[in-house]
């Protein structure tokens, strides 16, 4: 029966060895068939028949599917081997792992003290070779870990490809009528992609095991690892140890040797001191080269463990990717990153090591040669040494040759050292600043917790009992006992603080009343009364927060596992206590924003109740996010923290921001005191916030989003407290700005009436003068205001940036969302959600800047400097095209668009100038035209055509004129190029009013003329220069016709003074009993009808 078995078994593997030998001859068969096709077709002996149906081609691609065949083939053996060997190769790694750590274990600190300072630093750059040798494999079996990892990912779809390709070639070679070489080419072909299945089906099915295999031989790297960082920490030391030792030894050696010393020559003495402290130099610089060698190995070992770290959150990022765990695995990384203490003056250090070596090698330099040293220090002697005393300086000069080589070398090995700490340091904070943000970016896009379905609101219950369980395992009277009287004694001090503060807190009152009486005074008001009263304000605001503060210590120190963690947050609380105590007493009816500020009472009141409700808002997400800071909870397991964040914001969005609507409008409605309305605008945007923030965070919150909820909730807060106290700071700046405003104006305003009453003790005066009794508080100088303003809306901008810069790292993150690709061949181009945020960016940008660049220019250059009529206008339209075209450029260079792939459009523009855009095109180049040489000005009255009206904007394409109908008539820019027209204000706004008028002969016209020169002597906008002309034209029927030419400086002055003239001249004449003189006509009525009324009217009469 055995016998039989075996007999079966041997029949089975010959046959089975005779088909492989069968397959494989055939295969060769095939191969050296197409080789010889090949060759033959290079070399032209292919027969004529063969040659139509033979493509060079398919022949290649044919040889080709076949070599890849056999290495697909040479793979799948060797696949199979290695799994054979597998489990002993597992049990041999697994003795190598457990020598290693046995040896890491029993390696002793004597280990190298039997080895010499050269044998040392051999093995020290031995075992450094070797440590390098490991992190390299260490690196090729992290990067093959993560390529196993992506085949179980990869394979099924390479799979589905080949299927698909194998379907295809088999309905081609069925449908087609196929030369032999086409069908020898898809033959070739499937054997390859069978081939490439089986290797994946076996790569696949046993993935896992390979992937552990590699896991133990990267335990088994980081095993050898841990042992040589060990020898070499003790090496170094060692090393340390006997350097520092030898130059000790030195050092006693010169110092023995100035003992042992019985001449007394004073040259010979001083070489011996110089000697000995060339000896004490060389000791500390081995002190600090000892230090620096351990710096160096701390670095090295800290950037092996970052590395190490980058390779793990690479594989775990990569396995993980679509996982809750990953949330926690990313958070518990950046809690277990390694942190370095970076040495910040190695440049300078390595700076003075240079100049040292600089100074001793020259002093070597100089007493390498010792006959000619000696000579040079012996000239100036007046007695030649002796014999011994030159043997005994010949011998101090070359154990000062020993000790400067010793110390040049010791500086030497310091320079290397320092500048190895210093790459160490910079890849350090390089690869730290990488994770961090690759850490952020991942924690901050990846889902925390499972999104609020019917599934979540299921588990609810169960997962809210279970935080409650561990929370309250962090509560316990444990501590009562010991914390007792510490916490007593705590409790008292502030307690005892609390009772002193509430004692004065009348006089505190008081002085803050009296204050507040001296504000807005013109002779009382100081800079200094805010401040001071700002100052009593926080004190009174902090007797209940340290209330608080008291109470929450109390609970904290006696009722808490860890009282440490709980007294941050509570430190935490009790400031933000304090600081919205602080604003509620600001807000009082009587507090500063209403005395001090000029803050309307009635929208204080408002604010008061909106600050009153984001104290419990803050304070409900402030305490939701604890329990997430758990480990044991996490966010995925914080239910009660998500349900509580979304109760906040609701509240947020359905109660504050109403609250908020009423407060602007009180405080819009409440002008100021010169009657101007209050700008709103930061008011508007927080209000926009309060709409939109909550709804985004709620919805990021039920999508599983809570992480970054939490972060982005964190920065909405603290840019909250940032805006609350830039709004306060901003107020402390105008009232110091309308104290100093106001006491100018008061000093102008004396000098104003001393200069009165000076000219009217001079002078007799008609009218009385009118001193003013009060000065509005409104009057300062707005130039200063603009420029605070301005400066503190740039600091506003700088403090938000500091709160918002991190999310520019996280930002990043949307560089891997590609929205469209595009491939040329040769260049794969994309578009990223990145790119599509910073296009969209540039044009918020550009569009801000082009809607106030008026205003920033009306501050920092208008205001300033004094230009010319309508110059303002043109600078402010060409910082507008500037910007745009700034703007365009940098939104489509952000998309990848540029200039090669638009200026098609600007071709095909200027083709189609010649046709249907000529007079567009002409309008525009005529508008840069009017830009530059300025022609025409905003405010200049023109006549062009039929219209006439005043410029009040000049476009690129048209300008538009407001006519005296008060109607806006759009002109193409062109017309005022190509045609003509009248700028009645172009140099000189100076014009011409011309009017006649008639006085009879009969009358006194000397008189009447010294009457009209009187009516024009009291017109108020005729100007002396061109001086006023009356002119007599002609002699009419019984008048005398008079012409009157008058000059006004504007144009807008020609109405009021014709209008003046006329009415004053009629009422000089009439009171002078002068006529006008009328045109006279006779009247004769010929017709019997007429003349019989007339006789009817007289007999009526009668």
């Amino acid at each position: 029966m055995m016998f039989n078995k075996a007999w079966w078994l041997i029949l089975f593997f010959v046959f089975c060895s005779a088909s492989i030998r069968a397959e494989t001859a055939q295969e060769q068969v095939v191969e050296e068939s197409v080789r010889n096709q090949i060759s033959a077709f290079k070399s032209g002996t292919l027969e004529t028949e063969t040659v139509a149906n033979v493509d060079s081609q398919t022949l290649n691609t044919t040889l080709q599917f076949i070599e890849r065949t056999k290495k697909q083939k040479s793979d799948i053996d060797a696949l199979e081997k290695q799994l054979q060997k597998l489990p002993q190769e597992l049990l041999e790694i697994e003795a190598r792992i457990k020598d290693y750590k046995d040896a890491t274990d029993s390696l002793k600190n004597s280990a190298f003290d039997t080895l010499s300072l050269d044998e040392l630093s051999r093995k020290q750059a031995e075992i450094q070779s070797q440590l390098q040798t490991v992190q390299v494999t260490l690196g090729e079996l992290d990067g093959r870990v993560l390529n196993n990892r992506n085949l179980l990912i990869n394979n099924p779809k390479i799979t589905d490809e080949n299927l698909a390709r194998t379907q295809e070639i088999t309905r081609l070679k069925v449908s087609n009528q196929a030369n032999k070489s086409a069908i020898d080419r898809w033959n070739a072909e499937l054997d390859y992609l069978d081939a490439n299945n089986r290797f994946n089906t076996l790569l696949t099915t046993n993935a896992e095991k390979l992937i552990e295999l590699d896991e133990e031989k990267r335990s088994e790297a980081a095993a050898k690892q841990q042992l040589l960082q060990k020898q070499l920490a003790i090496l170094q030391e060692v090393l340390n140890a006997k350097r520092l030792k030898a130059s000790e030894q030195k050092a006693q050696q010169v110092e023995n040797q100035q003992v042992k010393n019985e001449i007394q020559n004073f040259l010979i003495q001083d070489e011996l001191e110089h000697n000995r402290e060339l000896s004490q130099f060389l000791v500390k610089q081995t002190q600090l080269l000892n230090t620096l060698s351990q710096d160096d190995l701390r670095t090295k070992n800290i950037l092996e463990g970052l590395t190490q770290t980058q390779r793990n959150i690479e594989e775990q990022i990569s396995a993980l990717q679509g996982t809750l765990v990953l949330s926690k695995v990313i958070n518990q990384q950046m809690q277990a990153l390694p942190t370095a203490k970076l040495n910040n003056e190695l440049a300078t250090s390595i700076a003075n090591v240079r100049v040292h070596i600089f100074e001793y090698s020259q002093q070597r330099d100089q007493i390498y040669t010792l006959e000619e040293y000696i000579r040079t220090l012996t000239q100036s002697l007046e007695e030649p040494l002796t014999d011994e005393e030159n043997q005994a300086l010949n011998k101090l000069l070359k154990e000062r040759q020993k000790l400067l080589d010793d110390i040049i070398k010791s500086l030497n090995s310091q320079l290397n050292v320092s500048i190895n700490i210093e790459n160490n340091q910079k890849q350090i904070g390089a690869i730290s600043g990488a994770l961090q943000r690759k850490l952020q970016q991942q924690s901050f896009w990846v889902n925390s917790n499972n999104p609020m379905g019917l599934d979540w609101i299921k588990a609810f219950p169960k997962l809210a009992f279970s935080e409650i369980a561990e929370l309250t395992k962090y509560v316990s009277f444990s501590n009562v006992g010991k914390n007792l009287l510490p916490t007593v004694l705590f409790t008292a001090f502030f307690l005892l603080i609390s009772f002193l503060l509430n004692w004065k807190k009348k006089a505190i009152k008081d002085r803050l009343f009296k204050i507040a009486g001296y504000v807005n005074t013109l002779k009382n008001d100081s800079h200094w009364y805010t401040p001071e009263a700002m100052f009593w304000t926080l004190l009174l605001a902090l007797p209940s927060t340290l209330m608080f503060f008291t109470a929450y210590n109390l609970i904290a120190f006696l009722f808490f596992n860890d009282p440490i963690a709980a007294w941050r947050w509570g430190l935490r609380l009790t400031l933000y206590w304090w600081f919205f105590a602080t604003v509620l007493s600001l807000l009082r009816p009587n507090g500063l924003a209403y005395r001090h500020f000029g803050m309307p009472q009635q929208s204080n009141r408002i604010f008061q109740r909106i600050i009153k409700q984001s104290i419990w808002i803050i304070g409900l997400l402030l305490i939701s996010s604890i329990p997430s800071q758990i480990e044991v909870i996490g966010y995925p397991n914080d239910v009660i923290g998500q349900v509580m964040s979304i109760v906040a914001l609701a509240l947020c969005l359905f109660v504050v921001r109403p609250l908020l609507d009423r407060g602007i409008t009180e405080y819009q409605n409440a002008k100021t005191e010169d009657g101007t309305i209050r700008n709103v605008s930061l008011f508007k945007l927080l209000r926009l916030v309060l709409i939109i923030a909550p709804i985004l965070l709620i919805v990021l919150i039920v999508l599983g989003y809570y992480y970054t909820a939490i972060y982005l909730i964190t920065h909405l807060l603290n840019s909250y407290f940032v805006v609350l106290i830039w709004v306060f700071g901003r107020y402390f700046a105008y009232r110091a700005v309308t104290i100093s405003a106001r006491r100018l104006a008061y000093r102008r305003l004396q000098e104003k009436r001393q200069k009165i009453r000076e000219q009217a003790a001079d002078h007799t005066h008609k009218d009385d003068i009118k001193e003013e009794e009060s000065i509005k508080l409104s009057v300062v100088n707005q130039q200063i205001l603009r420029v605070t303003d301005l400066l503190g809306w740039v600091v506003l901008f700088g403090l938000l940036y500091i709160v918002w810069s991190d999310l520019i790292s996280i930002a990043y993150y949307l560089d891997g969302v590609i929205l469209f690709e595009s491939n040329d061949g040769t260049k794969v181009e994309s578009i990223t959600l990145l790119n599509l945020m910073r296009a969209f960016l540039y044009v918020v940008i550009t569009y801000v800047l082009v809607k106030n660049i008026a205003g920033i220019l009306e501050v920092v250059l208008f205001s300033r400097v004094r230009l010319s009529k309508g110059t303002p206008q043109t600078i402010i339209t060409m910082f507008i095209y500037t910007i745009v075209a700034i703007g365009g450029v940098s939104a489509f260079s952000a998309l990848g668009i540029s200039w090669t792939k638009i200026q098609w459009i600007f071709t095909a523009l200027s083709v189609g100038l010649g046709f249907g855009v000529r007079e567009i095109f002409g309008s525009v180049v005529s508008g840069s035209i009017l830009l530059f040489e300025r022609p025409i000005r905003v405010g200049d009255k023109v006549t062009v055509g039929q219209h006439t009206g005043f410029i009040t904007k000049i476009r690129l394409r048209s300008t538009t004129l407001l006519n005296s109908d008060n109607m806006e008539v759009v002109l193409p820019n062109q017309a005022f190029v190509t045609d003509r027209f009248i700028n009645w204000t172009l140099n000189n706004t100076i014009t011409r009013l011309q009017f006649f008028l008639n006085v009879h002969l009969e009358d006194d016209l000397q008189k009447a003329r010294e009457l009209i020169l009187q009516a024009i002597s009291e017109a108020p906008k005729v100007v002396a220069e061109p001086k006023p002309a009356i002119n007599i034209l002609r002699f009419n029927d019984n008048a005398l016709e008079h012409e009157i030419e008058v000059f006004v400086g504007e144009l807008g002055e020609r109405s009021e003074t014709l209008t003046f003239l006329h009415y004053r001249i009629t009422e000089l004449l009439k009171q002078h009993h002068i006529r006008f003189a009328f045109k006279q006509l006779d009247v004769n009525m010929h017709t019997a009808e007429v003349r019989q009324a007339v006789t009817l009217s007289e007999n009526l009469a009668k």
